[in-house]
């Protein structure tokens, strides 16, 4: 059974090319230069400034780029271009001007950076999550060589491989803490990777204070391997869980990485198994999005009616995204979608389709939001190949929810705010998910 509605189906296979791959732009963490003939760079720099101006001036979602005059920035840093003393140079003007669109998913990636995003396929296996407290381990795998060399929850990163955290955030770039600490955190996520077999020194503090290093070895990443357009294989993860609230209520748990096609049955099967249990939990922390088309599938498991989440406003049309109720399951019983209180856990690294979801379900009132607030970077995006072998990520429109709330920018505010605690991750505790089961208790209804 598809899990997408007829009108999300039309733009299917654009989304297969790159709709919403913010992940593109998280794993693309180091730009490099490739070696040109003199003569020939700077001729392939104009036509790769000229395709990404034309290519953003055919399709950007509105027709009067929110008052900014793009003729006149072309005509401005062209000139740049052509003066250019090196190919990095202009990629920078490139740069420059995507960056005056002031939007997300407008991104220059380098020929190697956009083939080649981590320096191995091998990582750490730690969560890491940065913020005021620093670099902070979310989650240790269990079992992983991580828990093996001692590392815990609830310990702060402060050295990978001899580059320290606090040097990176001192250069970062970004007009506020929120885009300094995903640029850090781009950062981390690409030192925590390389060749399998190869060893990470890490220096942490603990809870207490206490500063030791450590040698873990990389291994293999978790989970089912997928290919999506122009990006690496992508790892994709679920884990479905019951829990016990506080007041001994039975609820189903299920997370997910990454927003692919695979899951459908699983998240349908996971639905079906906790169909009977008090509440659901939809924990989309750290997950950057995917094909957003899935969100109305999903959504028609939590929703009776095919209410609309939010509507995607392009060039060309508007395209609503409308829950798409499930009444039988893939087996082909006959089922009611849950009905009961739902509760979505969000973090800063949650965005894209994770945002369009989660924010709205939170304006239909169908969901309650706990955590931290969402990376803000929900447009859709595709992506093109230019002269240079570069490649461009380029926004294809605009999503606003049912209550005309724009998710781009300040994202997906959750109702209920939990910050970092390192004492309580180092104690097993996820406060987040505690917060969501303790409103539960309070909920008979399926709605907020």
């Amino acid at each position: 059974m598809s899990s997408e509605s007829p009108e999300v189906r039309k733009s299917e296979s654009r989304e297969v090319r790159g709709l919403n791959l913010l992940l593109a732009f998280l794993l693309a963490v180091s730009m490099t230069t490739a070696p040109a003939a003199r003569q020939e760079w700077r001729a392939t720099a104009l036509a790769s400034f000229d395709d990404v101006w034309q290519t953003i001036h055919d399709t950007f979602y509105d027709p009067t780029f929110g008052g900014l005059n793009w003729d006149a920035v072309r005509t401005e840093l062209r000139p740049k271009v052509e003066a250019a003393a090196s190919p990095e140079a202009a990629r920078d003007v490139i740069r420059e001007m995507l960056a005056r669109l002031k939007r997300s998913h407008f991104v220059l990636l380098s020929a190697e950076s956009a083939t080649d995003t981590l320096p191995g396929e091998a990582v750490v296996p730690i969560d890491v999550r940065m913020g005021a407290l620093g670099l902070v381990i979310t989650r240790v795998r269990p079992a992983s060589a991580a828990e093996r060399a001692g590392l815990h929850a609830g310990d702060v990163v402060l050295e990978i491989d001899g580059q320290t955290i606090a040097s990176w955030l001192q250069s970062a770039q970004g007009g506020d803490d929120r885009a300094r600490y995903l640029e850090v955190w781009r950062r981390a996520y690409r030192a925590l990777h390389g060749d399998a077999g190869s060893n990470a020194a890490l220096r942490v503090r603990a809870p207490d204070g206490r500063e030791r290093s450590i040698i873990v070895t990389r291994g293999a990443e978790p989970g089912d391997v997928v290919k999506l357009g122009n990006l690496p294989p992508l790892h994709v993860t679920m884990d479905a869980r019951e829990v016990t609230s506080p007041g001994g209520r039975r609820v189903g748990v299920i997370a997910f990485n990454i927003w692919m096609a695979t899951l459908n049955d699983a998240i349908a099967a996971a639905v079906d198994k906790y169909r009977n249990d008090a509440a659901l939990v939809i924990d989309l922390r750290g997950n950057p999005g995917g094909l957003a088309g899935m969100i109305t599938g999903v959504a028609g498991h939590l929703l009776a009616e095919p209410k609309v989440l939010g509507t995607m406003q392009t060039r060309a049309q508007q395209l609503h995204f409308a829950a798409n109720p499930r009444r039988s399951t893939p087996d082909g019983r006959s089922v009611m979608p849950f009905a009961g209180p739902v509760a979505i856990l969000v973090d800063e690294i949650s965005a894209s389709a994770s945002e369009c979801f989660a924010g709205g379900l939170q304006s239909l009132g169908r969901a309650r939001i706990f955590g931290r607030q969402t990376m803000g970077q929900a447009l859709p995006a595709s992506t093109k190949t230019l002269a240079n072998g570069d490649v461009l990520m380029y926004a294809l429109g605009d999503f606003v929810t049912s209550t005309g709330k724009r998710l781009e920018g300040d994202g997906v505010i959750p109702d209920v705010s939990q910050p970092l605690s390192v004492a309580a991750l180092a104690a097993g505790r996820d406060l987040t998910l505690d917060a969501a089961l303790s409103w539960i208790d309070t909920r008979s209804g399926g709605s907020d």
